[in-house]
């Protein structure tokens, strides 16, 4: 089991390094949207394998509860996938991405809760950078802009910590 959460820790790092060449994206699974229909098939199969090789760990890890393992997955690759058969999915593909970072908390505090503690951390810096709100914003930027990719940064440390 620890062999195949390294291998999804390192699936993960890595991608994120090859594909972000061009500067930190908003956020991981978005990084989709701005790249072209070629590598759109590569970058949502690399999400794909990162939530397939987490889940055994996540599953056998989390016991009775196994199935909070199963929907977190399943999130990830709907948020992974959607982007690439559908051009309006932005809808499901944020629906799906917030599902997954919600279970997958609710599988860190099911396993070790202490790892929620790094959200306070978070919350401040949230507060501190909140900008004014645009005409054209529906919400305001958190942390320049990297608010999403703070979170989903926040969330994989205390996933994969809690599966340590």
């Amino acid at each position: 089991m620890i062999a195949l959460t390294l291998v999804s820790l390192i699936l993960a790092v890595g991608g994120i390094v090859l594909m972000s060449r061009g500067g930190v994206p908003e956020s991981v699974s978005g990084m989709v949207y701005s790249l072209p229909s070629r590598r759109r098939w590569l970058w949502s199969g690399w999400l794909v394998a990162v939530a397939l090789t987490l889940m055994v760990p996540l599953m056998s890890a989390l016991g009775d509860v196994a199935w909070l393992g199963w929907l977190t997955v399943v999130c990830l690759i709907g948020a992974a996938v959607t982007p690439v058969f559908n051009r309006d999915t932005r809808m499901m593909h944020n629906v799906c991405g917030v599902a997954a970072g919600v279970l997958s908390q609710v599988c860190v505090a099911c396993l070790c809760p202490w790892w929620l503690l790094m959200w306070l951390i978070w919350i401040p810096l949230i507060f501190g950078t909140m900008g004014a709100l645009n005409d054209s914003e529906e919400m305001p930027r958190v942390l320049g802009g990297y608010g999403v990719i703070a979170a989903e940064v926040m969330c994989a440390i205390s996933l994969y910590g809690a599966l340590f």
